[in-house]
């Protein structure tokens, strides 16, 4: 008899304990609050199901009071929404992670201010879907297994193939060289300061009282060419002058150039004369006679 009465008062602590609890997320969650039920329409695998939150704008507005799975691939989920609060209408509602052990909820997301609000019984249309912690850890191994695969291959071609020891070669190679481009820059510095102090030199040695009678000289020249040139153009024009004259048969050497009887005459006289010569050189007695007495 006391073993039964032992069992029976476990048995009803249990219950007690059981009820404390569930009237505790209850009252927590808002259950003795009045409301009214508005739905979403979502895919089968949300994994929502009764007594998860619905947030509105980050504040907790409501909870989820039922799922219905519908056979064509729907879950119809039922949300209420305490009294004091109103979904405006424009509203968008999505399945979102609530932590990082698989929990979910529903975000109410308004898209403007307006005094329109959804009546009980109306359907929130339901938005794009968040990315899932399940989706995220998805996106962390692949960029993991990459990361890996990355990782392997550089060892391939760095360790394996020997590429960072022609790494190495190739820096040290460039890096004499960059010596070598230095030394050849400072040896160019110093020739292109010795040319300086060379044509410094050469300036200082210069007087520039030569240089001063020089260009005089060459003024003087100048002025000298030009004085030539008016005198060359002066007898130029008076040679333009006297064959002007020619041309026209004025004097003397005009005529004699222009008139061809003139010219045939002068020829003719020319031509006797070469033939009293010739004769004067053969006979000169005909022409000359000397006598004593």
């Amino acid at each position: 008899m006391k073993r039964r009465d032992e069992v029976l008062v476990g048995i009803v602590a249990t219950a007690a304990v059981g009820l404390g609890v569930v009237g505790s997320l209850y009252l927590a969650r808002g259950g003795l609050l009045p409301g009214y039920e508005v739905y979403s329409v979502y895919d089968w695998g949300s994994g929502l199901r009764q007594g998860q939150p619905v947030m509105l704008s980050g504040v907790s507005v409501g909870y989820v009071s039922t799922t219905d799975i519908r056979r064509d691939g729907k879950l119809v989920v039922g949300m209420r929404i305490y009294n004091r609060y109103d979904v405006p209408i424009g509203t968008t509602s999505k399945v979102a992670p609530n932590g990082v052990f698989g929990d979910m909820m529903v975000t109410l997301h308004p898209s403007r201010v307006t005094d329109e609000h959804f009546a009980p019984g109306d359907t929130i249309p339901a938005g794009p879907p968040s990315v899932g912690i399940g989706e995220i850890l998805g996106k962390v191994d692949t960029i993991s297994r990459d990361i890996g695969a990355l990782t392997a291959a550089l060892r391939s071609e760095l360790v394996d193939a020997k590429g960072l020891a022609e790494l190495r070669a190739t820096v040290a190679s460039a890096h004499d060289l960059i010596e070598t481009l230095d030394r050849v820059a400072t040896e160019q510095s110093r020739e292109l300061t010795r040319t300086q102090q060379a044509v410094r030199r050469v300036a200082g040695a210069v007087d520039s009282a030569q240089v001063d009678s020089t260009i005089r000289a060459v003024g003087d020249l100048s002025t000298n060419m030009a004085v030539l040139g008016a005198d060359l153009r002066a007898t130029a024009a008076n040679l333009d002058a006297v064959l002007k004259k020619l041309e026209a048969g004025q004097g003397s050497a005009g005529l004699l150039l222009n008139d061809p009887g003139m010219y045939r005459d002068t020829r003719a006289l020319l031509q006797r004369l070469d033939s009293l010569t010739a004769d004067f050189q053969r006979n000169p007695r005909k022409y000359i006679k000397f006598s004593v007495f």
